[in-house]
């Protein structure tokens, strides 16, 4: 039996302090929700680890529950969806979180919701605790929950996130999914040419040196290449180098920042994807903060800020300055060209229905289906494409491999 000293918070969200007896560091944390506690640290006592260390036993590392661990999209996705679905049902926000850190969650769950709820007891609302962990938190998952709380409406802004985080995820595993076979073809790829040049051209290269003669084609080049790998490194290493330079030097460039993202909008394939992606994120963000009765050029704004181009964020900035001069919204966002046809006249029906939010959402939705449809696509083309690339860089190193293999016989008559 072990001795651990312990900080939680009470069912009132009072933080007590004390020692708690067990057989090790898991079960003195499940005693401790047991007894109605949420332990937000439990470390073995010093006395403890010291009697343990003479017994020539190892410290056991202490063990924070304010963890900082970045979650991953789908685990994001669903203690989000967890999260909405106890706020949706009357469950206080604190209490919510106390149940997420409950038994049976991950380590960085539990993490994340004793730290959540910390600050919320601390006075701060949910998006401003959220707003500290960027690392964890996307700024529209952020912006959105923020302008729910403005309008008294957090409960179904969660919900809204969660289907959006759902959808990303769907996105994401299709996307992986997809990439199974060509990952597991150019694998197969790097091992055959291994082969080649490891085993075979080494095997061949005796036979020409004897007979004075180079190695037929490329293979005189890739008999040299273990010879020359360090060079390559190097090589190599400088070019990244020089090409993290050149990067940062690029990124600190706000003007030649946006430049590039203006010559990404304009690449005949990819342009149009992140045009779609950009319209999506900002018309549902938009139609969010509307739903939760946000004012809109406040909504407006906050949207703004969360498009990452930078040439279509000051496009969409010259667009909303003329919505406050009297313009519709379906107006401004047409004459810049920055949604598509169908989607202006959605946005146009819901501003003379009273619906625009409903709208947006939908405009939101259809883009991103949309973009999802166009990624898919684009992942379909890499697997013939690599297929044909591959199987051709492969054939002909084959080829080679077997003309030189074919001239033995002429070394032969010589």
């Amino acid at each position: 039996m072990s001795t651990f000293q312990y900080r939680a918070y009470t069912s009132q969200g009072v933080i007590t302090s004390g020692k708690i007896v067990a057989d090790e560091l898991d079960a003195a944390i499940e005693a401790l929700y047991g007894s109605g506690l949420t332990p937000v640290e439990t470390t073995p006592c010093d006395d403890d680890a010291s009697s343990k260390l003479h017994r020539g036993e190892k410290k056991a590392p202490a063990r924070s529950w304010i963890s900082s661990d970045r979650i991953g999209l789908k685990e994001l996705s669903a203690f989000t969806t967890e999260l909405a679905s106890l706020v949706s049902s009357g469950v206080p926000v604190d209490a919510s979180f106390r149940v997420l850190a409950g038994a049976g969650a991950s380590r960085r769950q539990v993490g994340l919701a004793n730290g959540l709820l910390k600050d919320i007891l601390a006075g701060l609302q949910l998006s401003e605790a959220m707003a500290r962990r960027s690392e964890v938190f996307p700024a529209d998952y952020v912006a959105i929950l923020a302008g729910g709380e403005a309008g008294g409406k957090a409960s179904q802004a969660l919900t809204q996130i969660s289907e959006m985080l759902v959808r990303r995820v769907e996105v994401r595993n299709k996307i992986r999914a997809a990439l199974v076979y060509p990952a597991i073809l150019l694998m197969m790829s790097l091992v055959s040419i291994a082969v080649i040049v490891l085993v075979l051209i080494p095997n061949l290269l005796p036979i020409f040196s004897d007979a004075g003669l180079p190695l037929p084609g490329i293979l005189a080049a890739l008999a040299d290449l273990p010879e020359r790998w360090p060079k390559l490194l190097i090589w190599l290493g400088g070019l990244t180098a020089a090409g993290l330079i050149v990067y940062r030097r690029i990124a600190g460039d706000a003007s030649m920042m946006t430049r590039l993202d203006r010559l990404k909008c304009r690449l005949p394939v990819v342009g149009p994807v992140i045009q779609r992606r950009e319209a999506g994120q900002f018309t549902r963000s938009v139609g969010s903060l509307i739903d939760a009765r946000v004012p809109l050029m406040t909504a407006l704004q906050t949207a703004l800020s969360l498009v990452g181009n930078r040439h279509l964020k000051a496009r969409y900035g010259d667009a909303i300055a003329r919505v406050p001069e009297g313009n519709a919204l379906s107006q401004v966002l047409d004459g810049d060209g920055l949604l598509p046809p169908a989607a202006i006249r959605l946005v146009a029906v819901g501003e003379e229905t009273g619906q625009l939010a409903k709208m947006l959402t939908r405009v939101a939705a259809n883009l991103e289906t949309e973009v999802q449809g166009k990624i898919e696509q684009f992942v379909g083309l890499l697997t013939p494409l690599l297929t044909v690339g591959i199987g051709g860089l492969v054939g002909a190193l084959i080829l080679q491999v077997m003309s030189a293999v074919l001239s033995i016989n002429n070394l032969a008559y010589q």
